[in-house]
């Protein structure tokens, strides 16, 4: 297999277009990015053939079969569609969608296409995740309680770092005040990519701060806060708390924690999280015993070895793991596992989050986009 792939974004997009040109079964064709000088600095760096400057030209090349979208988040729903319709194979950066009628059309799309979708949520393959999946695939939880997750990124950390089209106000679209519950994927993609579950309802609250000067009523998002929390339910009844914040003085982390009747794999408060989750377990005599510690294993499943080095890098060293999922998928002709369902399924709860916050807490119900049949 020689998968002809191209890579459009430069900002995240860089780390990846370098995974795929180590991976034995990817070819990258060619580099995209809004500033050309950069796309034309990446190409070399990965020994791509091509620049293009706008995701049309790239949709052009007959030879292209794969796209990896790494633009600013606003438009991902969109340029995955046009990538499908072209006759593109998409793997795209989180979140999938900023509307519940984008979650729609995407899923609509790649049902009509046929062509195979994949969400590079890297929650979903951090090892701590990866690892609750296997025990709660074994019944090692019992029946889980509770369930919470946050992602903690200050605004002040964001600026700039990724380049925007000018629609967004004249400013980067993390700048122009970018809903907080519109970006929950680091949150749901832990919990839901642990379970498999949905989120069915929800009541959140926003906590503004005054004279916000980023996420003010007039900014480009109208959204007068940069903090919110919400209370979900899962289809199963388990309740489960989000807490998504810009605006907060603390170091950027993404945890959860899952707490089950027989076992709770439980977030840390110190730094260096990832190595210092807390296990508690109930014993056959009904006593609980804890915390232990759990040993962090980056290379958890089988990569290419060419993709090993990588664990050790961004996200977790999820990044891999993306990549390798998303040529299985399209080498073996299964479902991605970070498919267009649960990646709507991890976006359009916070959709609905943002608007029970702009409706002072109403409870609302959260629409449901179906499975992998």
């Amino acid at each position: 297999m020689n998968l002809r792939v191209a890579v459009v974004g430069t900002g995240f997009g860089r780390a990846f277009a370098h995974i795929f040109r180590d991976h034995p079964d990817c070819q990258v064709v060619c580099i995209c990015d809004l500033h050309k000088d950069r796309a034309a600095e990446v190409a070399k760096e990965v020994g791509a053939e091509r620049v293009a400057g706008e995701l049309k030209e790239v949709l052009a090349m007959s030879d292209i079969e794969a796209v990896a979208i790494f633009t600013h988040a606003p438009r991902h729903a969109e340029h995955s569609i046009a990538a499908l319709r072209a006759g593109k194979h998409v793997l795209c950066a989180v979140p999938a969608a900023i509307t519940l009628e984008e979650c729609a059309q995407l899923v609509e799309t790649v049902r009509e296409t046929g062509l195979v979708y994949a969400n590079a949520e890297t929650s979903f393959w951090r090892p701590a995740t990866a690892q609750c999946r296997q025990w709660y695939r074994e019944g090692r939880f019992g029946r889980i309680v509770y369930m919470e997750a946050e992602y903690l990124h200050d605004h002040s950390t964001l600026v700039g770092i990724t380049a925007s089209p000018p629609e967004y106000g004249g400013k980067n679209w993390r700048e122009a005040g970018f809903p907080p519950f519109l970006y929950p994927t680091h949150s749901t993609g832990h919990l839901l990519g642990v379970t498999g579950g949905r989120l069915v309802e929800v009541t959140a609250y926003p906590s503004p701060i005054p004279d916000d000067e980023v996420f003010r009523a007039d900014t480009y998002w109208k959204c007068p806060f940069g903090n919110a929390v919400a209370l979900f339910r899962t289809d199963d009844g388990v309740p489960v708390r989000i807490m998504e914040m810009r605006r907060i003085a603390y170091e950027c982390v993404e945890k959860f924690s899952i707490y089950g009747q027989n076992f709770s794999f439980v977030s840390p408060l110190a730094a260096g999280w990832e190595s210092n989750y807390r296990l508690f377990s109930r014993e056959a005599n009904g006593r609980v015993v804890g915390p232990n510690y759990w040993p962090r294993r980056a290379l958890y499943a089988p990569l290419p070895e060419p993709l090993v080095k990588y664990t050790y890098g961004g996200h977790g060293g999820s990044h891999p793991y993306i990549v390798e999922d998303f040529v299985r998928a399209l080498r073996e002709g299964v479902p991605p596992q970070v498919n267009v369902y649960e990646a709507v399924a991890y976006c359009a709860p916070g959709i609905v989050a943002h608007q029970s916050c702009l409706r002072d807490g109403e409870r609302l119900k959260i629409p449901q986009f179906g499975r992998i049949e």
